[in-house]
């Protein structure tokens, strides 16, 4: 089976918290940042995935 990038975004559990962006990669690597709004998340993952993809890597 071929495993493919994730790209998720985590609501914060309380007020007050962050959003976080998070990018799990099939080698096992990953990358999250914080953000104060959930599009300012979702706009960090749409890059990550834009880059992914015109290096080859995304398997989406």
């Amino acid at each position: 089976m071929k495993r493919s990038t994730i790209y998720a975004v985590y609501h914060p559990p309380v007020f007050g918290l962050p959003f976080l962006a998070v990018v799990l990669k099939p080698d096992g690597t990953t990358t999250s940042r914080q953000f104060e709004t959930v599009d300012e998340a979702r706009a960090f993952n749409k890059f990550m995935a834009q880059a992914d993809q015109s290096s080859g890597k995304t398997q989406h």
